[in-house]
């Protein structure tokens, strides 16, 4: 079943999460949930109709989506380690290499979840597979899915049910019960971005569009009102935010509450549901009432919105690691037509000369096989591949987990404080204590101080130690500390402000320069709202500021 207007909607979705990457569309991110609904209109009717009449092969069907996802990834997974080698530090070409295991073995979603959290953190820009995470969802979907239907249809005939209608009204409940579970407060907003159980919701009900479509064709009066007005509301959606996303972050490593919104007027949840309404509304109309899905050039650029989707980002993430983080109207426009030429030669020499066969897959897995090998020797040894003086780095005496054991020892020291006569000093809040921790552990006084560290005020430790401390060091505005912290410290205790830890948006800038006769001179723009924040925090905390 070909549709024209779903082409130029994949069209649409493209060009809006390109312009998000691109960080000129905080909003554009919604392209994807747009994917996600055509994804579930064209795959669940499939493999219901054929599981139900005997006539559907899973083994041939993951292959086959395998064949379609795998070609591009391997090709960009190797693009990225070649520019890595030469572009990357150490800490940052170990963290690709995991990207590049976790995402040819379709679990980069899963990798995300568990290391970066948060979609919207700003380290994901300068990750050049980072997108992948779509396709784990993606491909979690295909394994699950139509084991759930032959389980579904096993149970019907037992109980002498119709296995077609129960498997329609089991797509229904997954729907429903996903929906619920994604509405919920009890779990982070990074898992409900990077679970598929969260997002099975946004799959099934395409499906269930596709069936409706199938089972009772709208009329084309219907089409003609509601397709342009479910597109309208659509394109307001993921353009309401037309400004460059690192001027709305302000504080973008922090974890701002406000980054949740993403420069909608609305919370990004509401925002997916809307997505996720109106890509309904337009897709079930299949008698076109809208002249934008009749452009030809969206058309074609849905078609190739896959190999858009992949290489977009390798891209991009290079260029604002070892070129520039802040773009102007030139790297903009070079960046988007960059992309869009490598991805018509990758969709027409690459995506439409390969065949789904068999001996297809093979080659693909092998292929898969030769880039994780690499990635892992890099993976185990932590990413170094030359000295790096600059990092006291060299080659031959680098070990798995170098970098983060200098920033984890801290967290060793959340512990009660000693008996023993020395000052107390407890710091507290995040990573940017953390490293204040590792600075008084560097500095003169490590010998004479019992060192406490804290992640965040509202552990119940940190107002304990409070009472007992010599020194207190936040990492936040004075406003901030609990008044309960005021209440309870000792008179003679001093309570100091920390300032923010950042130094450049990206380190690599300074790197991929590192051949020039004035390197150890070059220097990062602060990230915007960094100098504010420390401006304002000064302001409150006056002398006791650090």
């Amino acid at each position: 079943m070909y549709r024209q207007d779903i082409d130029a909607l994949k069209g649409i979705a493209i060009i809006a999460v390109v312009l998000f990457h691109l960080g000129f569309l905080k909003s554009g991110y919604l392209g994807v949930d747009l994917f996600f609904v055509i994804n579930g209109f064209f795959v669940i009717p499939s493999v219901i109709r054929q599981i139900g009449n005997n006539t559907f092969s899973y083994i041939s069907f993951l292959e086959k989506k395998l064949i379609r996802f795998l070609p591009l990834v391997v090709l960009a997974s190797a693009v990225s380690l070649g520019l890595g080698y030469f572009l990357m530090l150490p800490d940052h070409y170990e963290n690709l290499a995991q990207a590049v295991i976790a995402g040819n073995l379709m679990s980069e979603n899963v990798l995300s979840a568990i290391t970066t959290k948060n979609y919207w953190d700003v380290s994901n820009e300068f990750k050049p597979l980072m997108h992948l995470w779509y396709l784990g969802i993606l491909y979690e979907f295909y394994i699950v899915f139509p084991l759930i239907m032959y389980l579904v249809k096993f149970v019907a005939k037992k109980t002498n049910n119709d296995s077609n209608k129960v498997m329609k009204i089991t797509l229904l409940s997954l729907c429903i019960v996903s929906f619920v579970l994604y509405i919920m407060p009890f779990d982070s907003v990074g898992n409900k971005f990077y679970f598929l159980h969260y997002r099975m919701f946004e799959i099934g009900v395409g499906g269930i569009i596709a069936q409706i479509v199938q089972s009772k064709n709208p009329k084309a009066t219907f089409c003609k009102i509601v397709q342009p007005i479910s597109l309208l509301f659509l394109l307001l959606l993921m353009s309401c935010s037309l400004f460059p996303s690192t001027q709305l972050s302000n504080i973008p490593v922090i974890g701002s509450a406000n980054l949740l919104n993403n420069g909608l007027p609305i919370s990004s949840s509401f925002a997916l549901i809307l997505t996720v309404l109106f890509s309904c509304a337009a897709i079930i109309c299949d008698k076109g009432g809208s002249f934008v899905l009749r452009s030809k050039v969206l058309m074609w650029v849905g078609k190739m919105s896959f190999s858009l989707f992949i290489w977009h980002q390798v891209i991009i993430a290079f260029y604002r690691y070892s070129i520039s983080y802040n773009m102007n109207l030139m790297a903009y426009v070079t960046l988007f037509v960059l992309s869009f030429i490598l991805a018509i030669f990758s969709y027409y020499c690459i995506e439409k000369k390969i065949k789904a066969t068999h001996q297809t897959f093979i080659v693909w897995v092998l292929m898969v096989i030769f880039v994780i090998i690499p990635s892992t020797y890099l993976f185990l040894h932590a990413g170094v591949v030359r000295d790096v003086p600059e990092l006291n780095v060299v080659k031959g005496t680098e070990h798995r987990g170098m970098f983060g054991e200098y920033c984890d020892r801290v967290y060793c020291y959340n512990q009660d404080f000693p008996d023993n006569g020395k000052k107390n000093v407890l710091v507290v809040n995040i990573s940017f204590g953390r490293d204040f921790a590792n600075v008084l552990l560097e500095s003169p006084y490590k010998d004479s101080i019992n060192l406490s560290y804290v992640y965040l005020w509202r552990y119940p430790e940190a107002l304990k130690r409070a009472k007992s401390a010599d020194y207190i060091f936040s990492f936040t505005s004075k406003e901030d500390i609990p008044q309960e912290v005021w209440n309870i410290k000792k008179k003679t205790a001093k309570v100091y402000g920390i300032g923010t830890k950042n130094y450049g948006a990206s380190n690599g800038v300074c790197y991929a320069r590192r051949r020039d006769a004035d390197f150890h001179k070059k220097t990062n723009k602060l990230v915007p709202g960094y100098k504010e924040l420390n401006e304002k925090w000064r302001i409150s905390w006056g002398e006791n500021y650090m």
